[in-house]
């Protein structure tokens, strides 16, 4: 029993030095899949203050300049619309994430696939750029 008991401590051990914790892979930060989820529903929920912390302060700039919350108001008042986050494909410090974008109104409905460019700096991912894609 005490062997058993040692050999788990051990195991326990290894794992946490290694691995930086068994099953938890030690890294607080948000992977990209889930800063893509973040924006979604940030979107979703209309938080635009969310949506331009999500994004890099190189797009910041060049999509808002110095106001983005009110930038990202602008854009997205009007049609209503509700996303997705259908996939990510993540490479290094790069990844891409697909979005559903569908939007309503009085004429129907229409459905979008969008894609978002994340990179990560300084450890956290960031929204770097956003694109259009095939509808879907």
């Amino acid at each position: 029993m005490r062997r058993t008991v040692t050999r788990l401590v051990v195991l326990w051990a290894l794992c946490a030095t290694v691995l930086g914790g068994c099953g938890g892979g030690g890294d607080d930060q948000p992977s990209a899949k889930g800063v893509a989820q973040e924006y979604v529903d940030a979107r979703n929920s209309g938080d635009a203050a969310k949506v331009c912390e999500l994004y890099s302060e190189q797009l910041r700039e060049r999509l808002a300049g110095s106001n983005c919350v009110a930038f990202v108001k602008e854009q997205t008042s009007g049609l209503a619309t509700q996303m997705t986050l259908l996939a990510v494909q993540q490479s290094d410090d790069h990844a891409t994430a697909t979005i559903r974008s569908t939007a309503g109104g009085e004429l129907g409905q229409a459905t979008a696939r969008l894609e978002i460019q994340l990179a990560r700096q300084d450890g956290s991912w960031r929204i770097n750029s956003l694109g259009g894609g095939p509808s879907a």
